[in-house]
Parts: C-alpha cells; sequence; structure tokens
C-alpha cells in the first residue's frame, strides 16, 4: 500500500471509532451502558460506556482497510468486548470476569500461536525457557496485562493515554506496524470524547469492554514483539508497561494489608491519589505520561546498550518495592477514603 491509502486507512479508522462514539451514545440507556453518576462514581453526569465497542469497531473496519494478518486475534477482542459489556451493565462477579479473561487468552494462543516461550536471561547464563508452562504463563501475562490496563481506567483520557504511548514504543522498537497504527487511530477517534482537551469533562467512557479488550491486545503485541527475533526481550516488556504494572500489583498486596478484598472498590492508585491530593486531572495526566515514558526510554535504552536481563529485571524489582513502600506510608491510616471514580 501506498503511503497515502495507509493515512487515509487510519483516518477511517479514527472516523469510524468516532462516529461509533456519536450514534452509539444516543442508545447508551437503552443499551444499559450508562455510568450514573454515585456510589464508587464521582462523575458529574450520566456517561455513556460505549467508547469500547466503538474501538473495536475502529479495528474491525482497520482489519479489512489494511491489515488483516491479525484475524486469529479478532474473536478473542469479541470475546471481551462483549463480557465487558455485560460487566458494564450488570456488574459481573470478578471471579467470572478472570474467567473469561483466560478463555480469551488461550483462544489467542490457539488461533495466532504467540504464546511466551522464553522469558529471557533471567539467569546470566541460562535462558528461561518454559517449556510446559507456556501456555499457564502466557495467559497469566496476559490477564496481567488487561488488569493493569483496566486499573488504569479511572480518569478521563488516562487509559487510552497511557495505551497510545505502550502502542507508540511498540511501533519504534520495530513491532507489529498494521495492528499498532490501527489500535492508536481507533484510540484517537475515542480519545476525541474522552480527554479533558476538547471539551470539560469525557462525553464518552470506553468501560470494561474497552479496557479488557485492548489490555489483552496490548498483551498480545507485547508477548509477540518479545518472542521475535530482533524484537524486544521479555524483561523490557516490563518497562514498557510500568506503571500501569506497578501499580496494578501493589493494588493488589495493599487491599488485603488494609483488610479488604484485592479487588475492592477504592482510591489508592496513584491517579485517584494524586487527584484527591489537589492535582488536576489534566495535571495527573501529564505527570503520568512523562513518568511512563521514562520508564519506556529507559527501557528502550536498556535493551539498546544489551545491558544484561537480570540487572533489568533487579532494577525493576527495586522500583516496584520503592513505590510499594509509598503505598503503604500513603494508605496507612485505616480511614483512608474507599470511593472509586
Amino acid at each position: 500500500m501506498t503511503d497515502f491509502s495507509v493515512i487515509a486507512s487510519l483516518s477511517g479508522v479514527t472516523m469510524i471509532t468516532a462516529l461509533a462514539c456519536l450514534v452509539l451514545s444516543k442508545f447508551s440507556a437503552k443499551l444499559g451502558l450508562l455510568a450514573i453518576p454515585g456510589e464508587h462514581r464521582l462523575h458529574e453526569c450520566p456517561t455513556p460506556m460505549v467508547g469500547g465497542v466503538a474501538i473495536y469497531a475502529g479495528i474491525l473496519l482497520g482489519f479489512f482497510l489494511l491489515d488483516n494478518s491479525f484475524v486469529g486475534l479478532l474473536p478473542s477482542l469479541l470475546l471481551l468486548c462483549v463480557v465487558g459489556a455485560l460487566d458494564d451493565k450488570y456488574k459481573l462477579p470478578s471471579w467470572a470476569r478472570f474467567v473469561f479473561q483466560g478463555i480469551a487468552a488461550y483462544l489467542m494462543i490457539r488461533l495466532t500461536g504467540v504464546q511466551l516461550e522464553t522469558l529471557g536471561y533471567l539467569h546470566p547464563e541460562h535462558e528461561t525457557l518454559l517449556g510446559r508452562w507456556s501456555v499457564p504463563m502466557t495467559i497469566f501475562a496476559a490477564i496481567g496485562v488487561i488488569n493493569a490496563v483496566n486499573m488504569s481506567d479511572g480518569h478521563d483520557g488516562l487509559a487510552a493515554s497511557l495505551l497510545i504511548l505502550v502502542l507508540l514504543s511498540l511501533f519504534i522498537s520495530g513491532a507489529d506496524a498494521g495492528l499498532t497504527l490501527i489500535a492508536i487511530a481507533a484510540l484517537v477517534g475515542f480519545l476525541i470524547f474522552n480527554i479533558r482537551i476538547f471539551r470539560k469533562r469525557a462525553s464518552v467512557f470506553m468501560g470494561d469492554a474497552g479496557s479488557t479488550m485492548l489490555g489483552l491486545l496490548l498483551a498480545f503485541l507485547l508477548i509477540k514483539h518479545s518472542q521475535s527475533e530482533g524484537g524486544i526481550w521479555p524483561v523490557t516488556a516490563l518497562w514498557l508497561m510500568a506503571f500501569p504494572l506497578i501499580d496494578a500489583v501493589s493494588v493488589l498486596i495493599v487491599r488485603p494489608l488494609r483488610g479488604s478484598s484485592p479487588f475492592a472498590a477504592d482510591r489508592i492508585h496513584y491517579h485517584h491519589m494524586l487527584v484527591d491530593r489537589g492535582m488536576s486531572v489534566n495535571g495527573m495526566l501529564v505527570i503520568v505520561l512523562i513518568a511512563q515514558t521514562f520508564f519506556i526510554s529507559l527501557g528502550l535504552w536498556a535493551r539498546a546498550i544489551r545491558v544484561a536481563d537480570h540487572l533489568q529485571l533487579i532494577a525493576f524489582l527495586i522500583v516496584f518495592f520503592i513505590y510499594l513502600f509509598i503505598l503503604l506510608w500513603l494508605t496507612k491510616s485505616p480511614n483512608h477514603t474507599s470511593a472509586q471514580s
């Protein structure tokens, strides 16, 4: 395809996603995909949760116009989009969400052949080959990325902006250009209605339909690129997803220590805590994107100069434990607020 046709196709993906956001918003109440203020939600007006379905429509168009090589991924994405929409409407139990995420990850493996086979040289002298653990570890990793993305979807523009940043880093490092650019184009169409640059508040949310589906898409790209010759190293994927992953794991550790369920709604994610301490949503967004850009740059730089895998892992774990201890200190009060936006 010529550069012009690629640009035209990507523009079409952005436009169809934006158009789908507009059209589906009109029917969000009838569909039961309307986020009503109250309880754990702190936004001021009823807001359609149709962004995930709109993004899937954009990705589907990109498949037909630009790149049909990821056809095996589409059923898995559709499954999580549908289950996520049902979760947005009915609030499914956490065990059901994990089961369907596992099924979607397994479908991804069987239909695309993409799976973790090596974790790299986590021991300085031996490659960590997974062998029979390849499929379970791939499912575990995919579920981890899915929920890290889902947990980052707490404020207007945050999850989509972080996803674009990670996708751009994958594109720069040589990942599949087709799917990567299609996903970015679809996210741009969604962000028109979600980020607080063009409006005072989001007029559309992606909902769990979007965050879980996009989490699997990102897991697919990270796993595929980390297992390809000339791609990123498996440990590099940790740096590309550093902020969402570190926050998600830390929160799952801190919640039980505070006497609540690991999956309980609260406001101890980094984005909630920054806003609760007086920072604007856009200010928080800028700070988070700068921090994530730093981690991404660190990971790509370490790969470029061939820093040993085990040293990169040690550095990542040091960053993780520093964040965890800070979070424990900030949430040491048993009366820390338990609402979630």
